[in-house]
């Protein structure tokens, strides 16, 4: 078995125009054994991101050059699987929103708490156990979830109905449940593997579009919510019509 040190370290992009947060941020990522670089503008943020074997980016939002939505929209089109953590002041729920729809993993707010800061970046990093992998497609009221391809396919004619990363993850959790009520703490610790914070609207945010893309989908496929319970997937099987008993002669 390989000991700590042998496992590669993990790169983290610091994209942050303020000098003291960027430097504040780097030296607690170092002190935690990560490695980091550092952009101050947005152009040569995405280039970083692009060009680097990065393993995760840290993203301001109020950038000079290019700002941190369009950033992290190109580094979504062409690096899907790369996470990007929002670290902005921006918190309006119109922003979070925003962020969330750029494809953004998590959206933490200043002034933040460096232990919350890096607990959460731990959890963006943490590779699945051996074997937890889901099978490759997952079948649940004429939709198909499709890991190999990271894509929703509709109907007898597969249509592709587009997912960002964290709502392909939330949408294979509830296909591998399906009908089974799942508390809102145990989603959020599946799928973003942080404990649940009773303020954040993360998960909210992510059912709404989740629903919407189940509805473009025009499958009988739905999300019911428990009132302060959880959500639970529910879905109609098809069935076919019986055929008519023969009438005699």
């Amino acid at each position: 078995m390989g000991t700590p040190a042998e496992r590669p370290i993990s790169l983290i992009l610091i994209i942050e125009d303020d000098a003291t947060i960027s430097d504040l941020v780097a030296y607690n990522l170092s002190r935690a054994g990560y490695r980091v670089r550092k952009e101050t503008n947005g152009r040569n943020g995405l280039e970083a991101a692009l060009s680097d074997e990065v393993d995760l980016v840290l993203m301001d939002l109020m950038l000079p050059g290019l700002d941190g939505l369009a950033a992290t929209r190109e580094i979504r089109r062409q690096k899907p699987d790369l996470p990007v953590v929002m670290l902005t002041a921006r918190d309006e729920r119109g922003d979070v929103l925003e962020g969330f729809d750029t494809g953004a993993d998590d959206y933490v707010t200043k002034p933040f708490d460096m232990e919350l800061l890096l607990a959460r970046i731990q959890a963006r990093l943490r590779h699945p156990a051996p074997g937890a992998r889901p099978p490759g497609r997952l079948e649940v009221g004429g939709l198909t979830l499709d890991h190999d391809a990271h894509a929703l396919l509709a109907g007898p004619e597969h249509k592709a109905v587009p997912l960002k990363p964290k709502e392909f993850d939330l949408l294979a959790l509830f296909f591998s449940n399906l009908g089974r009520l799942l508390e809102r703490e145990e989603i959020v610790e599946a799928v973003w593997h942080h404990r649940y914070l009773p303020g954040s609207r993360t998960l909210d945010v992510h059912i709404r579009r989740l629903r919407e893309k189940l509805q473009e989908a025009g499958r009988n496929v739905e999300i019911e919510t428990v009132r302060g319970v959880g959500y639970r997937l529910t879905a109609e099987t098809p069935t076919d019509p019986q055929p008519k008993p023969p009438t005699g002669s």
